[in-house]
């Protein structure tokens, strides 16, 4: 007819994934983390802030036409209102 199905688990001891997470900050120890801080030097630290301000820049540049349409579709329809109300 068909076979019987178990519902007995029975664990054989591999691991799917690794849990341990090392990589997350919280498990690695403050200890590590300051370590990690004091080995950057100052011309790291200066590119670093360096990168960051491209970054912000970068993003800026990108914000800002879209914000201009933005602001011109707000004033023409407000230019239109003004029109056709008055």
């Amino acid at each position: 007819m068909g076979k019987k199905i178990s519902d007995e688990f029975v664990d054989d001891g591999h691991t799917i994934a690794d849990m341990s997470a090392e990589w997350m900050p919280w498990n690695r120890g403050f200890r590590a983390r300051r370590a990690e801080k004091r080995k950057k030097s100052k011309q790291e630290k200066a590119e670093e802030k360096k990168l960051y301000r491209a970054a912000v820049a970068g993003m800026w540049r990108a914000i800002i036409p879209a914000v201009i349409c933005i602001i011109a579709a707000f004033g023409i329809v407000y230019l239109l209102l003004r029109l056709w109300l008055s």
